[in-house]
């Protein structure tokens, strides 16, 4: 059937309502972006502050603590500890596992800064312990803990993006590495020592985004 002179009869109005319904259809299926993240949350512009602290996903390393995490990316967060086999090399982290920074979505991970002494007590009064295949351990310590360990200082900021990162993607967004490594974990290190930045690209597990002091 040929609709060209059906079309052609049709009076103005009508032409006005199908572009409006066109014109609905594409905003509806392509929206516009209407991206409104502070540029300090965006990871490509982590830096060095005037004072030489390291500002990173909208945080200052070594001085910012869990509590302005819990401010930026909300109350879903998890406080553990964690340990060798032999109960050495105790660490605290506080993890958030849904995040979103623009249209990133993904995990962040905060080591923190803790006095030994305080860990170990922490540590030995956790009130669940779960133990990994390797042997290594996982404490979740008592609520009084976790208040005092919301207010220590962040040594450490690791983003997980959900998706894998392309090295195409990632020299568009940081540039170019000023050096890299394939380290021991048999994975390439890619290093960006202006942003405090260490990219991991895994091909078997989730890429890593490390910002620390270097």
């Amino acid at each position: 059937m040929n609709f060209r002179p059906l079309f052609r009869k049709l009076p103005t109005w009508a032409w006005v309502l199908i572009g409006a319904s066109v014109i609905t259809v594409l905003f509806s299926a392509f929206p516009p972006q209407q991206d409104q993240t502070p540029p300090e949350l965006l990871p490509w512009n982590a830096s060095y502050n005037a004072q030489g602290q390291l500002e990173a996903l909208g945080l200052t390393v070594g001085q910012d603590t869990p509590q302005q995490a819990i401010d930026l990316y909300g109350h879903d967060f998890e406080v553990k500890l964690f340990s060798k086999k032999d109960e050495d090399n105790k660490t605290a982290e506080v993890f958030f596992p849904s995040i979103h920074i623009s249209s990133i979505h993904g995990a962040i991970a905060l080591r923190l800064k803790v006095p030994q002494e305080q860990l170990n007590h922490f540590y030995s009064e956790g009130v669940q312990t779960t133990v990994t295949k390797l042997g290594n351990r996982e404490v979740t310590p008592h609520n009084e803990a976790i208040e005092i360990l919301k207010q220590s200082p962040i040594q450490s900021v690791t983003l997980v993006p959900r998706k894998s990162l392309t090295e195409r993607a990632i020299k568009m967004r940081f540039g170019e590495p000023e050096r890299t490594e394939v380290q021991s974990d048999g994975v390439p290190h890619w290093f960006y020592p202006d942003k405090g930045l260490e990219i991991i690209l895994n091909n078997e597990g989730p890429d890593a985004l490390q910002y620390y002091l270097f």
